[in-house]
């Protein structure tokens, strides 16, 4: 859930959620799969066999289809060759997902029609890097993450920070304190509450680390010149913004040095 505050306030900046054609053959891990990419935002339509796959990119208005095989064989070269000769459908990106493959049957993937290939074992962030990346060029109307407040504006996807349309470099560390304050804007977060979210519950970071990087945060932010965006609450922490936040249900589908 992303907090919003008034007319003026922290505002998610969303068009719509990609639509993803998900095939896998094992349920358990299409479930799986499933799961993970819609916490990540994204809608997810589901095929379980070839024919369900063409059924589903001729009946649907998708952003991506994302090819998941495991045997080796023709089978998954035809599933690309299948989804781009589909009639009346626009250029869909391809990803595909498959065991380690020889350079042949990977070239032979690429020249049937494939954008991408992740070779298992991968890891969750890599594969939803590689979505997000393919979808920034083919359908970039959909956009990332994006928070405003008050003249701030955070894409968190690209790990992006301005300031009333002027780019400011942060630190990882203070991206991180920035977002958590932003997605709780207008609620007052201790010191405490700031160092676990940020450096986790097992840190053994001392509290006032958080008033260091809060302060080196606030003098990137003002540039010098521009209104504190940061409220300092004595002897309990901090806020950004000035008024309660109220939640609303939208969400959607993180880059500097520490």
């Amino acid at each position: 859930m992303v907090p919003t505050v008034g007319e003026e306030g922290p505002a998610l900046v969303m068009s719509r959620k990609a639509s993803i054609l998900l095939y896998e053959a094992n349920q358990t891990i299409l479930r799986m799969m499933k799961f993970n990419l819609e916490m990540e935002g994204f809608i997810v339509v589901e095929a379980g066999d070839p024919a369900e796959v063409a059924r589903q990119v001729a009946g649907q208005d998708l952003d991506l289809v994302l090819l998941n095989w495991t045997e080796p064989g023709e089978g998954g070269v035809e599933l690309c060759r299948a989804v781009r000769r589909s009639d009346g459908v626009g250029y869909l990106p391809i990803i595909v997902v498959s065991a380690p493959r020889d350079e042949r049957e990977r070239l032979a993937a690429y020249d049937a029609g494939a954008d991408d290939i992740v070779v298992k074992p991968f890891s969750l962030p890599e594969l939803l890097a590689r979505i997000r990346a393919i979808l920034r060029r083919t359908s970039p109307a959909i956009g990332g993450r994006v928070i405003r407040i008050a003249g701030v504006e955070m894409d968190i996807d690209n790990g992006t920070v301005k300031r009333d349309g002027i780019e400011v470099r942060l630190s990882l560390i203070e991206f991180k304190i920035l977002r958590y304050l932003m997605e709780n804007a207008g609620k007052v977060r201790t010191r405490e509450q700031i160092r676990n979210a940020v450096w986790g519950r097992e840190s053994q970071i001392e509290i006032r680390a958080v008033d260091v990087r809060i302060t080196r945060l606030r003098r990137r932010l003002n540039m010098d010149t521009r209104p504190d965006v940061i409220r300092t609450v004595r002897s309990v922490g901090y806020a950004l913004g000035d008024q309660q936040a109220r939640v609303r249900s939208e969400t959607r589908p993180d880059g500097a040095e520490a």
